[in-house]
């Protein structure tokens, strides 16, 4: 199947004429939208294709999100980072190809009719880097670029756990590090997390929180892009370990 975006004209007029969309963003049916974007010619056939594939709607978000980064990223993983970071895919494909996702995972959003939320169920508000992990379908494919290990049985191990429970804070915070292109040191970020749970510790929002601080404070003197997996895992593994033993 070929993906579908819509143009920046329609992305524009919705944003600045809220109130003109705002009571379809809830239709049980993307038809109205559709209506509106023919019209305009606002929606297109991209050139990108990929494999057919269905989002799991489990109503436990965890189940859920883990299983789509699988499912997106597998079905997408010929994307460039640069196309994966463009809103008006996204938002085209949420509109046409997978409007009932965006209305299962976004439901109380979309239902408290308050624009900020809407909108950012759709598109991109907080910067493109930002916003590739907020928007609740590109930082699935995000993820899973990140966080696939080719060297790991399981390939996604390290999704699996930033999946465990609040992911999409976590997938924030693991993203806003100066790093979050290189796949080796997320990975190494994720490698020491996982160290910490095999001795018995709960993993929490604050081993994201430390992982990151500490990585964006050392990035000023340690040239992180040069680092390996296993140096980066050795970093935040020692940083996490003084963090604990002081709680």
């Amino acid at each position: 199947m070929k993906l579908m975006y819509i143009s920046e004209e329609a992305i524009n007029d919705i944003k600045t004429n809220f109130n003109k969309y705002k009571s379809h963003f809830t239709d049980t049916t993307n038809e109205w939208f559709m209506k509106q974007f023919e019209k305009n010619d606002w929606i297109h056939e991209s050139k990108i294709e990929c494999n057919e594939f269905e989002m799991n709607l489990d109503l436990d978000y965890n189940i859920s999100d883990r299983k789509n980064v699988e499912i997106v990223f597998g079905a997408m993983s010929n994307l460039s980072p640069a196309l994966a970071s463009d809103e008006r895919l996204w938002a085209g494909i949420l509109f046409s190809q997978l409007w009932e996702f965006v209305q299962y995972r976004r439901a109380k959003e979309l239902a408290s009719g308050k624009e900020r939320d809407v909108l950012n169920s759709f598109f991109f508000l907080r910067g493109i880097k930002r916003s590739c992990f907020m928007n609740c379908l590109s930082r699935l494919w995000w993820t899973g670029f990140l966080l696939y290990d080719p060297t790991n049985e399981n390939h996604y191990s390290a999704a699996d756990l930033i999946c465990e429970s609040a992911y999409a804070s976590n997938i924030l915070l693991l993203s806003s590090n100066n790093f979050i292109a290189n796949k080796n040191l997320a990975l190494g970020v994720m490698d020491a997390i996982a160290e910490r749970k095999k001795k018995g510790e709960k993993i929490g929002r604050y081993y994201f929180v430390e992982a990151n601080k500490y990585l964006n404070c050392v990035g000023g003197t340690i040239l992180l892009d040069m680092m390996s997996r296993e140096e980066a895992r050795k970093l935040v593994d020692k940083r996490l370990e003084r963090y604990v033993q002081g709680k």
